[in-house]
């Protein structure tokens, strides 16, 4: 499964980066983050850090990790987040200065799982989770850009 969404971001680019890859910013904006666990272990600028998070499903807490796969900075970031019992998802984040403002596509994607129950959530619950939560992500940071990012 692959979803893709595009917003201009109205702030500039290094603004923006700065906010968004700061990994004590991520409950702030992204949709279903709950907290990050232990945050003086983590670290998000090189290939192989990792940041441990909790997340929410279906009302509950459960814990996961992402770990950075390619970071060029002010251009793209990529990472795989485990959060199990859910498939592996591999998200890049691509940032394209636009004068004042940026460009920020978002790609989400996932191997469906291979047994029967696996499947039957991966084809009707994932999705349409992984794209609300997408969108609802990149609402929050286009309402915090828009209001000024806190200090």
């Amino acid at each position: 499964m692959r979803f893709e969404e595009t917003r201009t971001m109205p702030v500039e680019l290094k603004l923006g980066w700065d906010y968004v890859n700061d990994f004590r910013h991520w409950p702030d904006y992204y949709a279903g983050f709950d907290h990050i666990v232990d945050p003086d272990t983590g670290a998000w600028n090189a290939v192989g850090d990792s940041v441990k998070f909790a997340y929410r499903l279906l009302g509950r807490k459960i814990e996961g990790i992402a770990t950075l796969q390619e970071h060029d900075e002010g251009a793209l970031v990529k990472f795989t987040a485990k959060v199990p019992p859910l498939p592996d998802v591999i998200q890049e984040w691509h940032y394209t200065e636009l004068n004042d403002h940026f460009l920020l596509s978002v790609v989400l994607e996932t191997e469906g799982a291979t047994n029967f129950m696996g499947r039957l959530i991966d084809s009707t619950l994932l999705p349409k989770a992984l794209e609300k939560d997408l969108k609802r992500t990149l609402d929050n940071l286009e309402d915090i850009f828009e209001m000024g990012i806190p200090n």
